[in-house]
């Protein structure tokens, strides 16, 4: 193989190289703007999902709530009728006094259903803020591997062409080509 053809063999393995090598690089950031892409979707779905858990806390509250006020009424009932089978007046003295302690309690508990209920769905609104923030997060890290891909490709090409002209020029110069 004469001079020249090792000459213009060089030059083309330096520009497949070159090229090879920035289209690996894209890639590889084009694998990664993928991978962050996906992870911002499961962040989108879990905040959805966390949503969706928020208004199951506050109907489950409810739910609770609506069988104490049965128990509560129930309980309620028992003692006035206890009251009245004791033979104690109804509703003065200590009589009223109990049923207006009842009634205190069970508001009370009542508050306190609702409140828990109340808790659980904030801790799940907070943490789908927390997914949509993470999935804003993902898609800015997928948006920047593509742009650095981009400039990559763009740097290898534009470094395998100074290499391939530094070598062209060398051989155009020594007479090899």
């Amino acid at each position: 193989m004469g001079t020249a053809a090792l000459a213009a063999t060089s030059i083309g393995s330096s520009l497949i190289g070159g090229i090879m090598q920035g289209v690996g690089a894209k890639g590889q950031y084009d694998a990664q703007a993928s991978m962050y892409g996906y992870q911002a979707q499961v962040s989108q779905i879990n905040s959805q999902i966390d949503l969706q858990n928020a208004d199951y806390a506050k109907q489950q509250g409810e739910n609770q709530a609506t069988v104490y006020v049965m128990k509560a009424g129930q309980e309620f009932g028992k003692i006035k009728a206890t009251q009245g089978a004791s033979g104690v007046a109804i509703g003065s003295g200590s009589s009223a006094d109990v049923l207006t302690s009842q009634r205190k309690v069970t508001g009370m508990d009542l508050d306190q259903i609702r409140a828990n209920a109340a808790k659980t769905a904030y801790d799940f609104d907070v943490q789908s803020t927390q997914d949509l923030n993470q999935a804003g997060l993902y898609k800015q890290a997928s948006s920047n591997a593509t742009s650095a891909g981009n400039i990559a490709l763009a740097s290898s090409l534009v470094s395998t062409a100074g290499n391939v002209s530094s070598k062209w020029l060398s051989a155009t110069t020594s007479g090899t080509l």
